[in-house]
C-alpha cells in the first residue's frame, strides 16, 4: 500500500482540526443566539408593559376621577329602585287601575314568583369601594297578572294609571278577547314591578287609604269589608313569618 506523505496527512488533520473547531464554536454560538433572540422577545414585551403603565402613570389623576364618576353613577341607578315590593303594593295598584276605570271586575291576581335580571357580586362591591355597599346588590323582576272583565274604554284608563303609578312598574303584556257582544273584554294585564335588593335600604311600605269592597252576605247586605285592616293584617303577617 502506497505510504501517505506528510503533507497530504497534515492537510487532512488541519481539516479535521478546522471541522472540529466550527462544531466547538458554532454550536455554542446558535445556542447562544437563540437565547438572545428569547431575551429581545422578552424585552420587547416587557417594553410595551412599560410603555402602558407608563400611559396610566401619566392619565392617573383622569383615571381616578372617571372611576368617582362611575361610582356616583352606580350608586344613582341603584337608588333609583326601590329595596323591594310586598303583597299589599301589586293589591293597591289593582285597587288603583281599578278605581280609575269606568267597569272593571276582577277575577284573580296572581303573583309570580321573583326573576333575578342581574346581579354585581358581593366581591365586585366591596372592590369598588362604594361607601355603604359591601353586599351582593341583584337587580330582579316580579310579575303579577290581573285578570279581570273591563270594556275597552276602562282598558285604556286602567293602562293609563298603570303608566303613571308611583311604582317601578312596566307592562308586560295585554291580553284579552271580547264576549259575545263584543263589548267586555276579559282577559290579562301583566305588570313587571323592578326592585334592588342588597341595597342597604328598608322597605318602606305604602299608605294604605280607607277601602270598602265585598260584602260578607250578598243575599242580605252585610257589611263590606275594610280593606286596610285586611292589608295591615295581611303585611302582619308577611312580617312574622320572614322573622321565623
Amino acid at each position: 500500500m502506497k505510504k501517505l506523505s506528510d503533507t497530504y496527512v497534515f492537510a487532512i488533520l488541519l481539516i479535521l482540526a478546522v471541522a472540529l473547531f466550527l462544531v466547538v464554536y458554532f454550536v455554542p454560538l446558535k445556542n447562544t443566539n437563540d437565547e438572545i433572540d428569547s431575551l429581545e422577545r422578552s424585552n420587547t414585551s416587557l417594553r410595551s408593559e412599560i410603555s402602558e403603565l407608563q400611559v396610566y402613570h401619566d392619565n392617573r389623576a383622569q383615571y381616578e376621577a372617571d372611576t368617582e364618576t362611575l361610582k356616583k353613577e352606580i350608586v344613582n341607578v341603584i337608588e333609583s329602585y326601590p329595596s323591594g315590593y310586598r303583597t299589599e303594593d301589586y293589591i293597591l295598584e289593582g285597587i288603583a287601575m281599578e278605581n280609575a276605570s269606568d267597569f272593571m271586575q276582577y277575577s284573580a291576581i296572581r303573583i309570580n314568583d321573583p326573576e333575578i335580571l342581574q346581579t354585581i357580586s358581593e366581591e365586585s362591591m366591596q372592590n369598588a369601594e362604594i361607601e355603604g355597599y359591601t353586599n351582593a346588590v341583584e337587580f330582579k323582576k316580579q310579575t303579577v297578572d290581573y285578570s279581570n272583565e273591563l270594556t275597552y274604554g276602562s282598558l285604556k284608563q286602567a293602562l293609563e294609571e298603570a303608566f303613571a303609578s308611583g311604582y317601578r312598574a312596566n307592562i308586560e303584556s295585554v291580553t284579552y278577547t271580547k264576549d259575545e257582544a263584543g263589548v267586555i273584554l276579559n282577559g290579562v294585564t301583566t305588570l313587571g314591578y323592578y326592585y334592588v335588593s342588597g341595597n342597604g335600604r328598608e322597605y318602606v311600605p305604602p299608605v294604605i287609604e280607607k277601602y270598602e269592597a265585598g260584602t260578607d252576605n250578598i243575599f242580605t247586605g252585610g257589611h263590606s269589608i275594610d280593606m286596610t285592616e285586611f292589608l295591615t293584617d295581611m303585611e302582619t303577617s308577611e312580617n312574622t313569618a320572614e322573622g321565623q
